[in-house]
């Protein structure tokens, strides 16, 4: 059963969730109420102000909870609270972002006199008082360690990485599933993945890339075969929200990629090589039209903010000198590094399986270090992550044999 201290704890930081969401709501959507400049924060500062003092004290608590529960060597209890509490801050954190970002803008915006300095010093503020509320959301994380090391369960090696990672943003929660779940291993508690779970990444992609492949046979006909009714043009302009919507699933909402992560590593638990090795090669192979849609839609997007100062000034621009291109190249710049991030940062969850199912195979000894290394970088590359993934995986039923043995 979860302990009390961490189900209120959990309670709060879903309190602050929806309080950082109404403040990211008045600066963003100008609803329910208006944040227009620095003066129109004063009732937020106040607001989240009160709630960061009683989770401040909320905070103590918990780590003396925590360091009670790892004395006694509650294992189960402090795996079940160190879940919970992770989980809980996960909204906080995202609606958190998007708030403090917002007012650190509004903040700098109106100090003009000073280029803004006040809102970088708000921001780095921020990230002290942001760090001070979920340091606590740790403790029960490090109590797991701290217990299965004592009982040489884990050693020194993946106690002092996942302590490390405990300290630190996002990184933490990834470092808190695993602890979880080989906490929950050990106690003979883990649960085998559902079919649900193991197939929800693929059916996303699987969505994204149906509909990204009708986008790209449209844009085929419209221009390719100049026939171009109006139902084309329309159907080419709607889904074009195909590769937005798939960043919201993946980056924005993190549902997708913590359930996806979660799966690879139970499965890696098991040892299920063979789940990891199909799963990884189908993610791949179904990402490709989504990658190909958004790929062309991020070349159009720089070509157009490349060529716009070129057309604005009709062409003089290119003969300005260095300056004149320097200026052209800012604007590519303005395409091209928002779009690859964006793009980067929406594939890689898509590498969670490939990268896990190396790391086993490792493990098993399967393929040696040198090429587990290599075809793991690899899968954190552009265009390189489906041809590994294609070369490794495909051959997985060999490799698998070897490893059973």
């Amino acid at each position: 059963m979860t302990p009390m201290m961490a189900k209120v704890f959990g309670g709060w930081l879903g309190l602050g969730a929806v309080l950082t969401a109404g403040v990211a709501a008045g600066i963003v959507l100008k609803h329910p109420f208006r944040i227009d400049e620095a003066s129109d924060l004063g009732i937020a500062y106040a607001v989240l102000g009160g709630w960061l003092a009683v989770q401040l004290v909320l905070g103590m608590l918990v780590v003396a909870d925590a360091v009670r529960l790892t004395r006694r060597r509650e294992l189960d209890a402090l795996q079940r609270a160190a879940d919970g509490v992770k989980l809980a801050a996960i909204p906080f954190f995202l609606m958190n972002f998007v708030a403090l970002a917002g007012a650190v803008v509004i903040q700098g915006a109106g100090d003009r006199d000073r280029l803004g300095l006040d809102g970088f010093l708000v921001a780095l503020l921020f990230v002290v008082l942001t760090y001070l509320a979920l340091l606590p959301t740790s403790a029960y994380g490090v109590g797991c360690l701290v217990v299965m090391r004592k009982d040489e369960q884990v050693g020194p090696v993946f106690f002092g990485i996942n302590a490390t990672l405990h300290f630190l943003f996002v990184v933490d929660v990834l470092s808190s599933i695993v602890v979880v779940e080989v906490a929950r291993r050990l106690l003979g508690i883990a649960r085998a993945p559902g079919a649900w779970s193991r197939n929800l990444m693929t059916g996303v992609l699987v969505a994204g890339s149906s509909l990204a492949t009708v986008w790209l046979l449209l844009v085929a006909i419209f221009y390719g075969l100049d026939f171009r009714p109006d139902f084309i043009a329309e159907g080419i302009f709607w889904l074009v929200l195909v590769p937005p919507a798939e960043f919201v699933l993946l980056v924005v909402v993190p549902v997708v990629p913590l359930v996806t992560f979660r799966t690879a590593v139970r499965l890696f638990l098991s040892g299920d090589l063979d789940t990891l090795r199909r799963t990884a090669r189908t993610v791949k192979l179904v990402l490709i039209p989504l990658f190909l849609q958004n790929f062309v839609i991020c070349t159009v997007i720089v070509l157009g903010l490349t060529l716009l100062p070129v057309v604005v000034t009709r062409g003089l621009i290119l003969f300005a000198g260095p300056a004149g291109l320097a200026f052209v190249g800012v604007f590519t710049a303005t395409g091209l590094v928002p779009t690859v991030i964006g793009t980067y940062l929406m594939l890689l969850p898509t590498s969670i399986y490939g990268v896990t199912c190396l790391a086993l195979m490792m493990r098993l000894r399967a393929v040696s270090p040198r090429y587990g290394v290599v075809n793991t970088l690899l899968h954190l590359v552009f265009v390189a992550d489906i041809v590994s993934a294609l070369a490794v995986f495909s051959g997985g039923r060999r490799q698998a044999a070897v490893a059973a043995r």
